[in-house]
């Protein structure tokens, strides 16, 4: 069988773990093992602001620096904001959830 062989310049040279000029199958399964932990890393800090940033928005509407009335009118789009943060974080834990059943079938 013929082994494929890079070009100098190829962007998959970083794939090439062990530097034989040859990206076989489990140096290619390594990197999408390394984009799947990268991919989780970013939905969970995705995760981690939504609920970061709901705490800091609670707590800055509980000081006084902010007019009752400016508060009332604004209710819906605080409303909004937390149902849209809240489904980020739902989102995340329900399909890391989904994600821990499948492997274990």
């Amino acid at each position: 069988m013929i082994q494929k062989k890079l070009e100098p310049g190829s962007l998959y040279n970083e794939l090439d773990l062990n530097a034989d000029g040859v990206v076989d199958d489990s140096e290619l399964n390594v990197a999408e093992a390394l984009s799947q932990h990268e991919k989780a890393d970013a939905q969970r800090r995705m995760a981690w602001v939504a609920m970061v940033s709901m705490l800091i928005f609670t707590a800055a509407l509980f000081l006084p620096i902010f007019p009752d009335g400016r508060i009332k009118a604004l209710a819906d789009l605080f409303g909004l904001f937390y149902i849209g943060q809240a489904g980020v974080v739902g989102a995340y834990m329900g399909m890391t959830a989904y994600m821990n059943v499948r492997k274990s079938k």
